[in-house]
């Protein structure tokens, strides 16, 4: 859009929050001076977002984690480089075995670029194959068998989908072509105009190559050691989108959001797309109208764990905010894993209301994510749309509108309660492979990342590795059923 349109736009609320420019000195000032949170050099919005407001020990300590995410960006990747070299250096030689290997020159130096190299996601949960047993979660009322793939675990195959979105394009690949004897689309690495880099990832596939009953759209969530996507997560900065409400302005511009203070020319119907900085919206919905037109009887899910769940649950709504019926009409649901929470009271009813699109999420235990930004109004105003399954034992679960503790460490009396589930969680990783089968054994990397629950539990709670066993594993509450 040109200079005259973007003067003709109307104008929209925004509350922007530039880490960036966050002092030490402003944090301290929003907890004693009680200024407005607007008069502040890192805060941009527009004339009446947030206008007075004074911000609380929450917003304060918000505010605080962003910094301190800002400061730590570069040394945390390098770390997340390191470690993962490391780890990817032992398993390609036979962990031991690897002294031999330097012995008799035959040592294997990982790429990241292969298939046989893991993220530390899948460090932490190796699993590539699609489990052979249906859980009874198969039969959830929300993602029924569906004529044409009732063949198919749906919430398996999303959480594995989830899950896989970490690793490289050839890891993906390898999976869904070897693995799962699926139809490999494609692999999307999506410019983001405001971090000037491809923040944004996903993949897409079909069950079979030639008449697809299904169609799977998967987006990479926040990665261990990406100090951007934790920042993302905990941001309060939001935008008026319209009909759909306030949105979570981080998840809009992974996305591809163009301007970020004004929501009609930041999402106009359509672009002109660089080549070499594909924007993720547009591109994943051009691919999954080309796929329609050749599976003209193919059924599309969408998901993603952590970030990716939460762009899964924006995606189809910015569809619906453009009118793309063809595709809506052929989506058969979201189901998201441990999501964080992406909009207001308005986004959750344009979603559980006038959406044709059956939408839920799943959340395992203490969770810190689901939990995150905090709906704590008037400041932050988010919250969940949607069904979700609540696991509250050892992948026991059940069906709520919200998780119990909501904004975590909010309510001090389940603190022993949330160490004690780490405990349990970290006492039962040495023995699940011997009570469930050799499927759920963990790895020395599974059982260095559950210790951090000792130290903050729901950040233990956050991985990949209890979503997939909460599906495969899953004892089902008869309110499951209601």
């Amino acid at each position: 859009m040109g200079a005259e349109a973007e003067a003709e736009a109307p104008p929209t609320e925004y509350f922007i929050i530039r880490p960036k420019k966050i002092r030490l000195i402003d944090i301290l000032s929003l907890l004693i001076l009680r200024k407005s949170l607007t008069s502040y050099k890192f805060v941009d919005s527009s004339g009446t977002a947030k206008d007075g407001l004074r911000a609380d020990w929450v917003t304060a300590l918000t505010l605080l984690i962003m910094k301190v995410l800002d400061k730590i960006k570069v040394p945390l990747k390098w770390t997340g480089i390191i470690v993962e070299f490391i780890f990817n250096l032992f398993e390609l030689n036979g962990g031991i075995g690897i002294i031999w290997r330097i012995i008799t020159g035959k040592l294997v130096i990982p790429k990241r670029d292969s298939a046989d190299f893991r993220s530390m996601i899948a460090l932490i949960d190796g699993r590539q194959d699609l489990y052979k047993n249906n859980s009874l979660l198969h039969y959830f009322p929300l993602m029924e068998p569906q004529a044409g793939f009732d063949d198919i675990n749906l919430l398996d195959i999303t959480a594995m989908a989830a899950k896989i979105a970490y690793e490289n394009p050839a890891y993906i690949e390898n999976t869904v072509t070897n693995h799962w004897k699926m139809h490999f689309v494609g692999f999307y690495d999506c410019w983001n105009k405001f971090l000037e880099e491809k923040t944004t990832q996903a993949f897409i596939f079909c069950n079979k190559a030639e008449d697809a009953d299904l169609i799977v759209l998967s987006f990479r969530g926040t990665e261990p050691f990406n100090a951007q996507d934790w920042s993302t997560d905990v941001d309060l900065s939001t935008l008026l989108a319209g009909k759909l409400g306030l949105l979570h302005l981080g998840f809009l511009k992974a996305l591809g959001l163009q301007n970020e203070t004004n929501f009609i020319l930041g999402f106009p119907t359509s672009i002109e797309m660089n080549a070499d900085k594909p924007v993720a919206y547009y591109i994943l919905r051009q691919e999954l109208r080309n796929l329609l037109a050749k599976h003209k009887n193919a059924k599309i899910i969408v998901t993603g764990h952590s970030l990716g769940g939460a762009l899964s649950a924006v995606f189809p709504a910015l569809l619906s905010y453009h009118n793309q019926n063809d595709i809506l009409n052929s989506m058969h649901s979201v189901m998201n894993y441990g999501q964080p929470r992406v909009g207001d009271a308005i986004f959750k009813s344009y979603v559980n209301v006038l959406m044709r699109v059956k939408y839920q999420r799943m959340v395992y235990r203490y969770d810190i994510v689901p939990r995150i930004p905090f709906d704590l109004p008037p400041l932050s105003n988010f919250t969940h749309c949607g069904k979700c399954i609540y696991f509250d034992g050892w992948y026991k679960g059940k069906v709520v509108d919200e998780v119990p503790n909501p904004n975590y460490f909010l309510e001090p009396l389940s603190v022993p309660r949330m160490y004690l589930t780490a405990w349990g969680d970290l006492f039962r990783a040495f023995f699940i492979g011997y009570t469930a089968g050799k499927d759920f054994k963990e790895g020395i990397a599974s059982i260095l990342y559950r210790l951090t629950g000792l130290v903050l539990p729901g950040i233990a709670c956050h991985s990949p590795r209890d979503y997939v066993n909460s599906v495969r594993l899953a004892k089902i509450e008869n309110t499951l059923f209601v």
